[in-house]
């Protein structure tokens, strides 16, 4: 007899709880239903809001290690996987990582500026008198100059070549990497300035750009020299190849891992085998940023643009091979703010909206800095990035989905752009008044009525999509950064790793 009555009592305790499940849905459909006829949609955007809260907090950068800095000590980094090397304008400190340091080197410069070429790296006091070049165990060389620093450079070598200004002259100089003088030119033209100077990896030629103000029009000039006596000894002055660029001011020079050079000038980017021009990449545009870290690529932001067949979308940054071919663009829809290219990709940044995007076209990272940053540097991975501010320097892990503020933007932007567009088909659709004036007070009041019904439920209709959109914005990240920015693959498309 027992056993029939428990089998009623658990018989009712499943159907309590049916029925409370049930219920509970109803309620929530209710609610639901209620919400997006008369709430504005309120209740299903708290939904909403709190899902994606709970996924960001989830997707935060995270900090490794915090380095300290000095407010105007005009601190620069080198990176070598996980060391580094920190310059200020007191000295050096090289760490083996975060909390290990290695050596340090002490000095007095006023403007120091580091370049990194392979396992070298120099610090040059600019307009100064002072260069010195170290590696992973010390300090390799000092070079004392005479006159003021212009400009300097190294190769994967740890050879160095230099501008030096000295009683209105300038002197170039290329020195090995035990810090012996091999060659110097003296510049001695009127009106013909040396702007850039780089050493071929090889160790036996280097070149050099000049501006030539002599005539009515500038003249971009690239002149490569041998290094060696052996090479030099059919060739006045070791000069032996020169090539001209009229009305155009060449800049930045760099040699390629192929042993050609790449230049860049107010009309476009150029390659050169140290004889002849072998290719040549135009653009309409002026270029605000350039970057020849990666020895294998060229990648430059362009900015606004003056007219011509030649003219790219203002914001785009583009990467090329060494042969000058396109590998692949990054589109913007705000000004490029911050550029640099690594090993493994590049790093754009707008404003203070950071991204770090492979060279496949794929973005690894986000970051959204809440202060001002002057460098960012990859550390031994490329989602480890060294992060130079003002008062710290700060190495973080970075993730594909980025910080709070960025997914927050990227929905809110897209919500943001269906609302303007939506009210403008809503006009189209609108009917037009009639041309005649109602009859009574009582049927102008009627249509009023009906009106604001209709605008009430096409309102309503309107952010019942827009908030589906923001889940589904969720749901899909890539469909959410392909509404932000347009990566487009120009060769290699079936390249997909990274």
């Amino acid at each position: 007899m027992d056993e029939p009555k428990n089998k009623k009592q658990h018989m009712k305790r499943k159907t309590k709880i049916v029925f409370g499940l049930l219920l509970c849905l109803c309620i929530g459909g209710g609610l639901l239903y209620a919400d997006m006829m008369y709430g504005n949609g309120k209740i299903k955007e708290m939904f909403t809001n709190v899902k994606v809260s709970d996924k960001k907090e989830t997707t935060k950068n995270t900090v490794v290690a915090e380095v300290p800095l000095d407010a105007g000590s005009n601190t620069g980094f080198a990176v070598f996987e996980k060391a580094f090397l920190l310059c200020t304008k007191d000295g050096v400190k090289y760490y083996n990582s975060y909390g290990d340091q290695k050596w340090n080197d002490t000095f007095n410069m006023s403007a120091p500026s580091v370049i990194q070429e392979g396992r070298f790296a120099a610090v040059g006091d600019m307009n100064g008198k002072m260069v010195r070049v170290y590696h992973d165990a010390g300090l390799l060389y000092q070079v004392q100059l005479e006159g003021n620093l212009m400009q300097f450079a190294l190769n994967t070598n740890g050879y160095l070549s230099l501008i030096e200004k000295k009683d209105g002259k300038y002197e170039i100089k290329v020195y090995n990497n035990n810090g012996t003088l091999l060659k110097g030119r003296i510049e001695e033209s009127k009106g013909i300035y040396p702007i850039a100077t780089d050493v071929c990896d090889n160790n036996r030629t280097f070149a050099i750009s000049y501006v030539d103000t002599t005539d009515v029009y500038p003249i971009g000039l690239i002149s490569f020299f041998y290094i060696n006596p052996e090479d030099s000894e059919k060739y006045t002055d070791s000069l032996f190849s020169s090539v001209m660029r009229d009305d155009e001011v060449i800049g930045a020079i760099s040699f390629r891992n192929n042993g050609t050079l790449a230049a860049v000038s107010d009309k476009g980017i150029y390659g050169f085998d140290g004889k002849n021009m072998i290719w040549e990449y135009p653009v309409s545009n002026t270029i605000d940023y350039i970057s020849f870290q990666n020895k294998d690529r060229i990648v430059f932001a362009v900015g606004e643009g003056f007219g011509g067949e030649n003219q790219i979308k203002e914001g785009t940054v583009c990467w090329l091979k060494n042969d000058g071919t396109k590998d692949a663009i990054f589109e913007s829809e705000k000004k490029i703010s911050y550029l640099s290219a690594w090993e493994d990709g590049i790093i754009v940044g707008i404003d203070r909206a950071y991204k770090g995007i492979r060279y496949t076209g794929h973005i690894a990272w986000q970051y959204h800095a809440t202060k001002d940053v002057s460098e960012m540097i990859p550390m031994e991975k490329f989602s480890t990035v060294l992060v130079v501010g003002q008062e710290s320097a700060v190495i973080l892990n970075m993730t594909k989905d980025g910080s709070v503020h960025i997914e927050k933007e990227k929905t809110e932007t897209k919500i943001t752009n269906q609302n303007e567009e939506q009210p403008k088909q809503e006009n189209e659709e609108t009917p037009k008044e009639p041309d005649t004036q109602p009859k009574a007070q009582t049927e102008q009041k009627k249509e009023n009525t009906e009106q604001t019904e209709n605008t009430e439920q096409t309102e309503n209709t309107e952010q019942t999509e827009n908030t589906t959109q923001s889940q589904d914005t969720e749901d899909t990240t890539q469909q959410t950064d392909a509404t932000q920015i347009d990566i487009t693959q120009e060769t290699n498309t079936q390249q997909q790793g990274g």
